[in-house]
């Protein structure tokens, strides 16, 4: 008993330390996701004051509400479950230690630390911040070099990071296409990271010419904002005959990556890229995204629900919104107090040193979100409401031509086509769809890479499957890296 008495003062004082910090931590956590629930909430009431939403329509959004509530509280219930039983069993153990006067850690040693665990997630913010000098492109550095621009794009040269490489004028270039919800930075993940943790400077290290499509500021620009899938499909060409211009005349392969992926494949079987464009790549892209349960359950609503009129007049696709619908996908694992239990687990498994890809991550997720042109919204959300028809015709057009996959064999574009075996937003089913029209056509290159949805941009040199490399791919294949093949057709 004198041992537990011993303990106690140092035992309060913890206890008090970390219920101080977990109050802050989820404070933070509750406020970042009611801030974008309270946008979604402001837009929705805004569209049903001038375009009320039907009895049917009603039902559908209530149905659907309540589903993600019950799953919210299942994931909740769950991780709260599982993280006590664990803080039972550790404080019991603590505790027999301390009345028994036994070797190992007591109650005040065991409370200090979980105080200690919880203060570090609490400041976990102040990383999250600091990770903006490494994380990301950094265009106003001697790293990169503005080679073109048009109405709606700036063109940029990803220079090699690798000591004693340079440029190879004798390797075919290429030009990364990033998602326009994601945002651009997430292909340069930490570049500075050894070997680099950046999508794009895997490439770049590499001797590949490579160049970054950059969408400019949709807050700003009308063009941007009025941006149609034709018009990017036309300025796309002519990011692509510039870059063919500065590589002596040598054709481009387009690398998208998730929607970016689509739009390239889009632009690519208009024709309209045919003398500047002879092969594609894309990344997690969601070619049929009917069989993205998650996305294509939601219910069907109003343009008018997604959009913000911003000062010029013009109406965009908000990108809390979208983002706030994405998290909903995983919905179990995003509520605010599964979160502070998942960087409680992240900060224990450390040693309170999660390093900076987590920091890094979560800059991306909370950070980078991003307006949508409508029409680009629009074609995106039919790409998941639409299936590809059952001749391989895609449910949208260009120019007000169908598009069919079946066209990369005609156009002789061979497809190198990556996908993550864990990914929950674009399954493997969802990126795959188009591949049974293709059947017999050695031009398309299905991967299967290891993790989920962005494995491959903040993990592209990992050891299971390097994107430089070859390697036994997640369904038990030899494959290749995406770098390995635009090295290999150069």
């Amino acid at each position: 008993m004198n041992s537990l008495l011993r303990e106690m003062p140092d035992f309060t004082t913890s206890w008090w330390r970390y219920t101080l910090a977990m109050m802050r931590t989820t404070n933070r956590e509750v406020s970042e996701f009611n801030d974008n629930l309270f946008i979604a909430a402001h837009i929705a009431m805004t569209a049903a004051r001038d375009n009320p939403m039907s009895m049917l329509e009603s039902f559908e959004v209530l149905e659907h509400s309540v589903a993600m509530s019950r799953k919210g509280m299942a994931g909740t219930q769950a991780k709260m479950a599982d993280y006590a039983f664990d803080q039972m069993e550790e404080s019991t153990r603590a505790f027999l230690n301390t009345i028994l006067n036994s070797e190992g850690e007591k109650l005040g040693g065991y409370m200090r630390r979980e105080a200690e665990i919880m203060e570090s997630v609490s400041n976990f913010n102040e990383q999250i911040e600091a990770i903006a000098d490494e994380f990301g492109f950094h265009f106003n550095t001697a790293d990169y070099k503005l080679v073109h621009e048009t109405d709606g794009f700036e063109l940029y040269q990803v220079l090699p990071l690798k000591e004693g490489v340079a440029v190879n004028p004798d390797l075919k270039p290429v030009i990364l296409v990033p998602p326009y919800m994601l945002g651009v930075h997430i292909l340069s993940f930490l570049p500075y990271e050894k070997p680099t943790k950046s999508y794009s400077h895997s490439f770049a290290n590499e001797g590949i010419p490579t160049y970054v499509r950059v969408v400019k500021d949709i807050m700003t620009n009308e063009k941007v904002q009025k941006m149609t899938p034709e018009d990017d499909c036309e300025q796309t060409r002519q990011l692509c005959a510039k870059v063919m211009e500065l590589n002596g005349g040598k054709k481009v392969t387009l690398n998208g990556t998730c929607q970016g992926g689509y739009i390239s494949l889009m632009n690519i079987l208009s024709g309209k890229l045919a003398d500047v464009c002879d092969a594609l790549i894309t990344n997690v892209t969601p070619v049929d995204g009917t069989y993205s349960d998650a996305i294509s359950g939601m219910p069907t609503m109003h343009h008018d629900f997604i959009t913000t009129t911003l000062p010029s007049g013009n109406k965009v696709a908000n990108g809390y919104l979208l983002s706030l619908g994405m998290r909903f996908v995983a919905i179990d694992r995003e509520t605010p107090l599964v979160k502070v239990l998942d960087q409680v687990s992240l900060h224990r498994a450390t040693d309170k040193n999660p390093g900076k890809t987590p920091a890094a991550l979560f800059r991306w997720l909370l950070k980078e979100r991003v307006h949508l042109p409508l029409a680009i919204a629009n074609m995106s959300s039919h790409t998941f409401q639409d299936p590809i028809g059952d001749d391989g015709t895609l449910p949208v057009k260009l120019f007000d031509q169908p598009l069919n996959i079946k066209n990369l064999i005609d156009l002789k574009v061979p497809w190198y086509q990556n996908y993550a075996i864990k990914d929950d937003l674009v399954t493997p089913p969802c990126a795959t769809a188009g591949n049974k029209f293709l059947e017999g056509w050695d031009g398309l290159e299905s991967v299967a890479f290891f993790g989920g949805h962005v494995a491959i941009l903040t993990s592209p040199h990992g050891k299971k499957a390097p994107v430089n490399g070859q390697f036994t791919d997640a369904n038990g294949k030899a494959s290749r890296g995406p770098v390995k093949f635009q090295l290999d057709i150069s």
